[in-house]
């Protein structure tokens, strides 16, 4: 029987728990606080979403689903700190360098990082599955990486739309790219993890745009962390180049191809939780 958005999100949390339930040092401790604070679990919904409609069963899941929220924490720790985005508030609560240094905060980022690896590798997936987990995994935590360095490099400089588009694909789209890849992976549709890794890439895109959106002129009470930094710290935005109400337009235009590719492919689950984020 399959399980129930609760019910995955229940067990997944968890395994989170038991993953990193002990801390014999000020990085595990920090390492904890950041992971156990309450996140929406977007990416681990995304690939749970995903094998749901490839009839992936549910065993498959949970490695890889542990994996991507790992780095993604870790990639938060960063992001936050005073050297990137210097942001006090992560998920409502003051974020890691703040209750920890920044020293400990760079290192449990790293740990982090290395972490997510380390669960990636204990996949009962058969040997040609779980290969392809790895490098698909191997590469968009790399991209990551450079999308970040992208954005270090464009603060305060003039990229235009498609170069910011591209830091996007990478800082935020490959996450997704890899989310979306794990479903015809674990699946032993192996053609197909190419052509999903793009659909997911292009998901990404448009979740930083409506970051973006959201940064100018949303909520800090309802997002957890401070709104107008983008403008503050001068980062690159397509809300910068193109304005609030034209990126709203290049946002729905994007979400309906790509719900209309999720149509055609019979992603149904997918398409359902994408339907309750464009609504929140």
């Amino acid at each position: 029987m399959r399980k129930t958005e609760t019910e995955f999100l229940k067990e997944f949390e968890e395994l989170l728990r038991e993953e990193i339930k002990e801390a014999c040092c000020r990085v595990e401790r920090a390492i904890a606080y950041s992971v156990l604070t309450p996140g929406k679990r977007f990416r681990p919904l995304l690939i749970w979403s995903i094998c749901n409609d490839l009839d992936v069963p549910v065993e498959l899941v949970w490695h890889p689903a542990l994996a991507v929220e790992l780095f993604h924490t870790a990639s938060l720790i960063h992001d936050d700190l005073p050297q990137i985005d210097d942001s006090p508030l992560r998920r409502g609560k003051p974020s890691c360098h703040v209750v920890f240094g920044n020293d400990t905060a760079i290192l449990a980022g790293d740990g982090l990082m290395l972490r997510a690896f380390c669960v990636l590798s204990d996949s009962p997936a058969e040997p040609r599955k779980k290969e392809m987990l790895f490098q698909y995994f191997s590469r968009s935590t790399y991209q990551v990486l450079v999308g970040e360095a992208l954005d270090v490099e464009y603060t305060g400089a003039s990229p235009d739309l498609g170069e910011v588009l591209r830091m996007y694909a990478k800082k935020t789209g490959a996450l997704f790219s890899f989310c979306f890849a794990s479903g015809p992976i674990l699946a032993g549709k192996f053609d197909l993890a190419e052509r999903f890794s793009k659909l997911g890439e292009a998901l990404g895109i448009w979740f930083q745009v409506q970051d973006d959106i959201k940064d100018a002129c949303g909520d800090e009470s309802k997002l957890g962390k401070p709104v107008g930094r983008d403008v503050a710290l001068g980062k690159p935005t397509v809300v910068k180049i193109l304005g609030l109400e034209q990126s709203k337009i290049f946002a729905d235009k994007l979400l309906r191809s790509i719900m209309r590719q999720l149509g055609k492919l019979r992603l149904k689950s997918v398409h359902k939780l994408l339907e309750d984020l464009a609504k929140r």
